[in-house]
């Protein structure tokens, strides 16, 4: 988010006129960002959307893409190639966007900044144009003549705001009181970080500081007290060179500055203004949307959700066909305290789970109109560019009402009910085995002919009665001290007994067994649960076919007609519970990073935000020859992504991912429909 990185600017102070001059104080009132609140103040006007609604008679397809900044927020861990192809997320079919232009190289003979942000040295606090050198005079100008002041005292009190701003700059970053977590100096835009030294004197921070935080009174510095703090100032330079690395970026996804929470939390207000009066206008024009068939909504944050939970809404969309539901977990929750503070609280992504699935559940299983139905994570997977968001992050499908429940056999959960959906595509989450065998089982019962799964993982099979917890160690075994048990158990002095002979193992003369991929495979494996569900072809009716077993039962009755896969494979989980099944041999572990990208991780590394969530799972990319050969032989999948995706194997390299594709799998069953599905 480009204007997240650089917020507007929004004084921090309001402005008291007295006897005695202008002072600064804190606004009785949480001080508003102008265009988000007039854009809040327009959202509110549910009135106007509805009436602008009703002239759509002839529509067939609405759209909504929202994003408001509380997800994942990227920041500096981009990839270049994705910059250069400028993708825009679909919302009406295929994008009819262009790329975005790329800047102009720079003329001055100096390399061009690896980052898609302005040179400190050209950033001006509050200006519009970089041509204006004097915005910050002319801002404080436009204060102080609305504060009531004339002509004739402007100059000198101007003087005096940008002579305290330079005494106090260096003492408020350094000297300045936290209360609560909250430091005045962070709803600075552009401090000293920004500042070249050659300017360090001569500039100031955009926002009016030097008020005490701990009273609340403006700040206030005698001679006397400059002039003892003179020495203890330190020098520019030596405070330039103790700064950290990651300092040159503006935008910190795990250290917001104030500025940038106080502009989440009015996006996010303007937000919930637009999708409440967006609901409303849809509920009061039932006549209006009669023809429209589709629904797409590209992009929306998971706390936006409970707006769309009514019967009214769905009720107004009797012909709705098509739905498409991508949901944006949220990672943050800013809230404003009284104190007119702006609070940044950190949540677990998984717990969007249970909205998306409340809204599945109690809507649109209901719904016998919607026959299609597309859901998504926009959150890390496959897909998701960045050193640490790049095959990470992958949420639980949402068809337990809790995450948990997805790897808990200690209980049997509910999982969601889909009668009336014919048409169902999965993209970027994963299941459990007995969770997917049992929801795909429910399917084929009821309306689904067919089921694509894109970028859609198991995790390795939960034993039944188990219900696993965070991993406390990666290497974690109940007896792994039990080998010093024996060790040195003589009394002082006395030398211990000779140790005991090894044993010499029984020699097997059998040849070893070969397995074959006609085997019965894997319980738990992809193989596995395609062979309990695949309206196709069976190992087992290939194994009769060969006079290798005797003849499997039937198909069951199943509206099933087509299964497809697009780079699906498996996930690892950090929780307590055997996953050696996805285990990879020693020599295929994955190429150590280059030095270039375990450099810029640990650069980042700092900034980045950090999960704290034991249900986000890590692609694996590893499968087992043997399951690789049967998914081959039996059912025609390709192994490992093809020259098709050469271009997003190309990404993933550059985000770190050494062996991108591996171990995912293509391909598709299909089987002509019978005489009972065509009646």
């Amino acid at each position: 988010m480009e204007k997240l990185t650089k917020p507007p600017p929004k004084n921090d102070h309001d402005t008291i006129t007295s006897f005695w001059g202008i002072y600064k104080w804190p606004f009785k009132k949480y001080n508003r960002y102008a265009q988000l609140e007039g854009l809040e103040q327009t959202a509110d006007e549910t009135r106007t959307m509805a009436k602008a609604l009703r002239y759509m008679t002839k529509a067939t397809e609405l759209g909504l893409s929202i994003d408001g900044g509380l997800g994942w927020l990227s920041g500096p861990d981009t990839n270049s190639k994705v910059v250069e192809r400028g993708e825009k997320v679909a919302v009406f079919g295929s994008s009819r966007f262009a790329p975005e232009p790329q800047p102009k190289s720079t003329k001055v003979g100096k390399a061009a900044s690896p980052f898609p942000f302005p040179s400190p040295r050209l950033r001006y606090p509050l200006g519009s144009s970089a041509r204006d050198g004097s915005s910050r005079i002319s801002f404080l100008t436009r204060m102080l003549r609305e504060a009531g002041y004339n002509e004739e005292v402007v100059e000198n009190s101007l003087g005096m705001l940008l002579g305290e701003d330079e005494q106090s700059e260096e003492q408020a970053r350094t000297d300045t009181p936290t209360v609560g977590g909250f430091s005045w100096q962070d709803s600075d835009l552009l401090g000293l970080d920004t500042l070249s030294d050659d300017n360090f004197s001569a500039s100031a921070s955009t926002t009016i500081r030097g008020q005490n935080a701990a009273t609340g009174a403006p700040g206030y510095h005698s001679d006397d007290d400059m002039n003892d703090n003179e020495d203890e100032r330190p020098f520019p330079a030596a405070a330039k060179n103790a700064r950290s690395k990651t300092d040159n970026h503006p935008l910190k996804p795990n250290d917001l500055t104030s500025a940038q929470k106080e502009m989440l939390l009015e996006l996010e207000w303007a937000q919930r203004a637009f999708m409440q009066s967006y609901a409303i206008a849809v509920i009061d024009n039932p006549s209006t949307f009669l023809n429209i068939q589709t629904l797409t909504i590209a992009r929306l944050p998971n706390r936006h959700l409970p707006i769309l939970r009514r019967n009214d809404f769905w009720d107004s969309l009797p012909g709705l066909r098509s739905l498409t539901l991508a949901v944006i977990p949220d990672w943050r929750d800013v809230v404003k305290l009284p104190t007119s503070w702006v609070q940044d609280n950190r949540m677990q992504p998984s717990s969007a789970v249970s909205c998306v699935f409340q809204l599945l559940h109690e809507q649109i299983s209901q719904r016998k109109n919607i026959t299609t139905l597309h859901f998504e994570w926009l959150c890390g997977g496959e897909y998701a560019p960045g050193l640490f968001s790049r095959n990470q992050h992958v949420l639980v499908a949402p068809v337990v009402s809790k995450a948990m429940e997805m790897v808990n056999r200690a209980e049997k959960p509910g999982v969601l009910l889909l009668p009336y959906v014919e048409v169902l595509s999965l993209k970027n989450c994963w299941f459990s085995p007995h969770i997917f065998t049992e929801f795909c089982q429910s399917l084929k019962t009821s309306s689904l002919q067919s089921l694509t799964l894109d970028s859609v993982s198991l995790s390795a099979p939960v034993t039944p009665g188990a219900h696993p917890h965070p991993a406390t160690h990666p290497n974690h075994h109940n007896n792994a001290l039990a080998q010093a048990i024996m060790f040195a158990q003589q009394l002082p002095g006395i030398p211990g007994p000779p140790p005991a002979a090894p044993q010499v193992p029984v020699t097997n003369n059998d040849p070893p067994v070969q397995a074959d991929w006609l085997d019965r495979p894997r319980t738990g494996s992809w193989a596995d649960s395609i062979e309990q569900l695949t309206p196709g072809i069976r190992l087992a009716d290939l194994r009769y076919s060969r006079d290798m077993s005797e003849a499997p039962a039937p198909h069951a009755q199943s509206s099933l007609r087509k299964l497809a896969f697009k780079s699906c494979g498996y996930i690892r989980l950090p929780l307590d519970f055997d996953q050696t099944a996805l285990d990879e041999p020693i020599n295929q572990h994955p190429i150590p990073s280059t030095a270039h990208i375990a450099k810029r991780i640990n650069d980042l590394e700092g900034i980045m935000m950090k999960p704290n969530d034991t249900m986000l799972g890590t692609v694996s990319n590893h499968i087992d020859d043997l399951e690789a050969s049967t998914l081959e032989n039996a059912w025609g999948m390709t192994i490992g992504w093809g020259p098709e995706r050469a271009e997003l194997k190309h990404e993933a390299q550059l985000d770190g991912i050494s062996r991108a594709g591996l171990g995912r799998f293509d391909g598709s069953i299909e089987v002509a429909p019978t005489f009972n599905d065509n009646r």
